[in-house]
């Protein structure tokens, strides 16, 4: 096969269409790059400029972006010091307002007076009134400034103004007597049935009715002893007492105070006997008329309950 053989300008066209195409590759590269210079090959001077001013500019974009974090939290700060002086406005016309608003209250008239005799403790005073004094026996019949004295004889409707003559209540008080009668004196109690209160952790408890023939179960019932207890206490083994108030054998001091010292541990009830700790008084009434309770200790009785009991036992 003979070869083939081209003319010189033929070579040319050749040697011509391979440099265009070589030019258009590195425009098409320049192109999709955005750069002139791709690599050290093209030019190691610019290229090399090149990738110094892209670092640069890389720093300077970081520098950018913390810039502008700064500037939101100032934006952010600013926001906040915004509201708070719209909060302080906001007071400052409240505050203004309550200035200028009228006070809710008026002074309104005084009176005063002075009461005869009258003190700090007893604004009663001294005044009397010749109508209503009882100290002269007179009473007022209705009429304008009328006053008669009353007597044996006037009448109150239809029955006679008569004496009538009471118990004293303040009585001196002793164990034998009964408790809730007038005869009980200081101690006329007044107790009555579910009333309790506590000796040292022990209960007192008042029943109704006489002490039953057959003691409750777990009790044993205090022998009765003249002037001391009437046989209406009963106690169990923890010191807790029964009392009957009694219809007829009716409680008496001496039973409250029988039932204090089992509680205490100043006696204590043997088989129905009471008897004395050793070395111990058994509670009393004084000469006075006191209650006088005496502890198995020497340490002070503890005694709780309602205020209305304990005070009508003369126990506060």
């Amino acid at each position: 096969m003979s070869g083939i053989v081209l003319s010189a300008s033929v070579r040319q066209n050749l040697l011509s269409l391979q440099s265009t195409a070589d030019l258009l590759a590195t425009t098409q590269s320049r192109l999709s790059t955005g750069k002139k210079v791709n690599s050290a090959l093209d030019n190691p001077t610019n290229f090399f400029t090149a990738q110094s001013l892209d670092n640069r500019a890389s720093d300077i974009n970081n520098l950018l972006d913390g810039i502008a974090n700064g500037v939101q939290v100032l934006q952010a700060a600013n926001t906040g010091i915004t509201s708070l002086s719209k909060l302080l406005d906001s007071a400052k016309s409240i505050a203004n307002q309550a200035l200028q608003t009228t006070v809710g209250y008026s002074t309104k008239s005084n009176v005063s007076t002075t009461i005869a005799g009258a003190t700090s403790s007893d604004l009663r005073g001294t005044t009397t009134y010749s109508s209503a004094t009882a100290l002269t026996n007179v009473l007022f019949d209705g009429t304008a400034g009328g006053a008669h004295a009353a007597s044996s004889t006037t009448t109150l409707g239809s029955a006679a103004v008569a004496t009538v003559t009471g118990t004293a209540i303040n009585a001196a008080t002793t164990a034998a007597k009964l408790l809730n009668g007038a005869g009980a004196g200081d101690a006329n109690a007044g107790v009555v049935a579910g009333d309790t209160f506590t000796v040292d952790g022990k209960t007192i408890t008042f029943a109704s009715g006489d002490a039953p023939t057959t003691a409750p179960t777990g009790y044993t019932q205090v022998t009765a002893i003249a002037n001391t207890t009437t046989g209406n206490v009963f106690t169990d083994a923890n010191g807790n007492s029964l009392v009957y108030l009694g219809s007829t054998t009716k409680a008496s001091i001496g039973d409250v105070l029988t039932a204090v010292d089992i509680a205490s541990g100043a006696q204590r009830n043997v088989s129905g006997t009471l008897t004395s700790n050793g070395g111990q008084t058994p509670s009393t009434v004084n000469g006075s008329g006191a209650l006088v309770l005496n502890s198995s200790t020497g340490a002070d009785l503890s005694i709780t309950g309602k205020a209305d009991t304990l005070k009508a036992l003369g126990l506060t």
